[in-house]
């Protein structure tokens, strides 16, 4: 059995766990006569997936929704689409092109996640072109009367999209609001990767996500968030001192470790790739 949770009228939530891995992938669907998958994950996680649909006595998805092309939102969307031929896959319209021809996404995944990537996380395959759909943003995916606002929100990554469901006000963030960490004294922290990591866009799409007035968010590595208004304050807050500490320190010359030192010190977080995603974006804006 499958733990399955309904978080809102017909949405559920799977929290999965893949071996050898420490993230949890929150994993959501939407059980109406057009059925709906947002945030895959990587595709070690479909054989949950299949299970939890059989549970919920789902046979077909018409929808598979990642926010962003990563592979630890979207590894799976491959696979997925050769087990439902007939599903749309919903992607921003610069990240459609490395879903069709996933080479060099399979490259910046073996830079991040190791060469070896695919025998924990399962292997990237090529997404066939005729599913993949680009909808624009402020964009209306209707599912049997039910609203899926699609919503552009760049900074984490360029092709990173939210979801906005209207009938719920539920809102699955991806990653445009951070992640949270449980017990942190600084929660959510921010999600920097490089290469394509923009604060200033960032901290936009936060404002942008703020003005829908979600009741709810749907978190893609940590559930379910009550407190939106709040959350999403914090995430900013957050955001901007965590780039000024590592802007501060790199134009005193410290080191990544005593970096990640006084991060640890002063906001108890010390993660490598959101630091290396900081130290990136500083240095394409010739600001150290």
């Amino acid at each position: 059995m499958v733990t399955i949770k309904e978080v809102a009228e017909k949405t559920y939530l799977m929290d999965v766990k893949i071996d050898q891995v420490d993230i949890p992938f929150a994993v959501y669907l939407i059980k109406e006569k057009k059925g709906v998958l947002i945030e895959p994950g990587p595709a070690a996680t479909i054989p949950s997936i299949q299970k939890a649909m059989r549970q919920l006595g789902m046979t077909q998805l018409d929808y598979i929704i990642p926010t962003h092309i990563h592979m630890d939102h979207a590894g799976a969307i491959g696979s997925l689409s050769r087990l439902f031929p007939q599903a749309e896959v919903l992607l921003h319209p610069s990240g459609a092109k490395h879903a069709i021809e996933p080479s060099r996404l399979i490259e910046g995944t073996k830079m991040a996640f190791g060469d070896d990537f695919e025998k924990s996380y399962g292997p990237l395959l090529p997404v066939p072109d005729s599913q993949v759909k680009t909808p624009g943003d402020g964009d209306i995916i209707s599912v049997d009367g039910r609203e899926l606002q699609i919503v552009y929100t760049p900074g984490h990554a360029p092709h990173h999209l939210s979801i906005f469901d209207q009938k719920t006000k539920g809102l699955f963030p991806g990653e445009a609001l951070g992640v949270p960490i449980p017990g942190a004294k600084f929660s959510p922290i921010p999600a920097a990767a490089p290469p394509s990591f923009d604060i200033e866009d960032y901290l936009k799409s936060m404002e942008k996500l703020k003005g829908l007035c979600p009741r709810m968010l749907f978190y893609s590595h940590d559930g379910v968030g009550s407190n939106p208004e709040e959350l999403i304050s914090s995430v900013a807050g957050n955001t901007k001192t965590v780039g000024n500490i590592i802007l501060k320190a790199l134009k005193e010359g410290m080191t990544k470790e005593a970096i990640k030192s006084r991060l640890r010190e002063e906001v108890g977080v010390d993660d490598e790739m959101t630091l290396a995603g900081f130290v990136f974006y500083f240095k394409k804006r010739g600001l150290v």
